[in-house]
């Protein structure tokens, strides 16, 4: 190690900041060091203070200045295709390739750096990004491997059909947690559902777990620590009236158990997990679309009002990015609303106004889902003359818009979406007004290589 490195960076500290600079996101990076990613955030903090940064790119840029990020030379004696000018680099990229034109490709070219700034050069991919297939981030590793001659499209599968629920349903709560899938509660022509599965994609099968003790559907589900969140809901399709009950499921111990009901009985609301609380964001009380916003503490098991929201609306996506938390598009009632709002929960905690704006969804859509990979924020659903076969991409670091390629299969409407690492799940919802069991996966990041020659 360096010795401009500070020495009171621990050894955990030193690993999460060389895998900053290789992009890893905080869920990328939680999964290879078994750690939550609110430990990752924890650090994060930790670390830009010791360091003197305030961002991503800094550290990442201070990781590489002081050496923890280095580029390997070629081995002796290798093979040096363009008369000795090739080198290679084992450090990872993480190069974002998103466009707007949608359903085009574009194939990989040449890029150059002078040996001076490659470091520089590749850092700087990271962030900046290059383009070359719609709605694609790539992890791009650097080989010999001659490249394709500049017109050759590269084929990437993009979608993905995966083996169907046991039972159709729609308006399930969707949570990802150690690798596999929850679904839980949601309505079909039965009525209300209790039931809870879970999906492995590793096996590609499905498993039964212990009912929910209230069957529920129109809510969200957020993961704390392995226990599952499943905050209100509707429980009868005829009053519309919904509740205030806070079912916990413990997936350790296939178990269920309450905690602290909500302030109001709430629906179609927004719900994040950050910094080990929960956030729900607007919903539907039984009278009228909300602008509250809640956060919910599970060491002490309470609920804690906070600034509202500048727009009240139901159906919302919501996702964080790097300490904030996007609340975007949704309903007001009988309109839909195209508002990007952003909350940052370390200035409402400073008493603070913690609302700022974003660029607005582009397109005008009802009821939307969003999640988030590698600190980009993907946005479905809503869509209803194209059956929500069209994604949008946000860049919270840009405040920039993309559409991503369509779907060939059609999405429908009210269904769960959720990631694991660099896939977007779609599971369950109504299709053409019937109950649908589907199991799609959308995957937004891949693995490529390419060569970097070097004149």
């Amino acid at each position: 190690m360096p010795d401009e490195v500070p020495s009171e960076l621990s050894e955990r500290e030193l690993d999460i900041l060389k895998l900053v600079a290789t992009g890893a996101s905080n869920k990328e990076i939680a999964q290879q060091l078994y750690i939550s990613s609110n430990t990752v955030k924890v650090h994060l903090r930790n670390i830009f203070t010791k360091i003197g940064v305030t961002s991503r790119t800094e550290a990442a840029m201070y990781a590489v200045r002081e050496g923890l990020v280095v580029h390997t030379p070629d081995q002796p004696g290798a093979e040096t295709p363009n008369n000795g000018k090739t080198n290679t680099s084992d450090m990872a990229v993480h190069t974002d390739l998103t466009t707007g034109e949608t359903g085009q490709s574009r194939s990989i070219r040449n890029y150059r750096w002078a040996p001076y700034i490659l470091a520089v050069g590749l850092l700087g991919l990271i962030f900046l990004g290059l383009r070359l297939s719609p709605g694609l981030a790539l992890f791009v590793t650097p080989t010999n491997s001659p490249l394709p001659p500049p017109d050759t499209p590269t084929p990437i599968p993009h979608w993905n059909q995966l083996a169907a629920m046991p039972y159709s349903r729609s308006d399930p709560a969707v949570v990802a947690f150690d690798g596999q899938i929850y679904v839980i509660g949601g309505v079909n022509s039965l009525g209300v559902l209790n039931r809870v599965e879970r999906y492995d994609p590793l096996t590609d099968t499905w498993s039964t777990l212990s009912l929910k003790p209230k069957a529920v559907y129109d809510t969200q589900a957020a993961v704390i620590n392995g226990l599952i969140y499943v905050p209100g809901g509707l429980q009868d399709q005829s009053s519309m009236q919904p509740s205030d009950l806070l079912e916990i499921y413990d997936t350790n111990t296939n178990q269920w158990h309450s905690g602290a009901p909500l302030p109001t009985p709430l629906s179609a609301y927004g719900l994040v997990a950050y910094d080990g609380d929960l956030y729900v964001f607007g919903g539907w009380d039984g009278r009228k679309y909300r602008n509250s916003v809640y956060s919910y503490d599970p060491t002490d098991n309470s609920w804690q009002e906070q600034t509202a929201m500048p727009t009240a609306r139901g159906y919302c996506g919501v996702a964080e990015s790097n300490g904030r938390i996007y609340v975007i598009g949704g309903k007001d009632g009988e309109n839909a609303v195209d508002v990007n709002e952003i909350y940052s929960p370390a200035r409402d905690n400073n008493q603070n106004n913690p609302w700022t704006t974003g660029f607005p969804i582009p397109e005008i859509r009802p009821g939307v889902r969003a999640a988030n990979i590698a600190d980009t924020i993907y946005v479905f659903g809503g869509e209803k003359q194209n059956s929500n076969r069209v994604g949008l991409i946000y860049f919270p670091q840009t405040n920039i818009w993309q559409s991503l390629e369509a779907s060939p299969y059609p999405l429908g409407e009210n269904f769960g979406m959720t990631s694991i690492g660099t896939n977007l799940f779609f599971i369950g919802g109504t299709i053409d007004s019937a109950y649908s069991n589907q199991n799609l996966t959308y995957q937004a990041i891949i693995t490529l290589s390419i060569p970097i020659i070097i004149k």
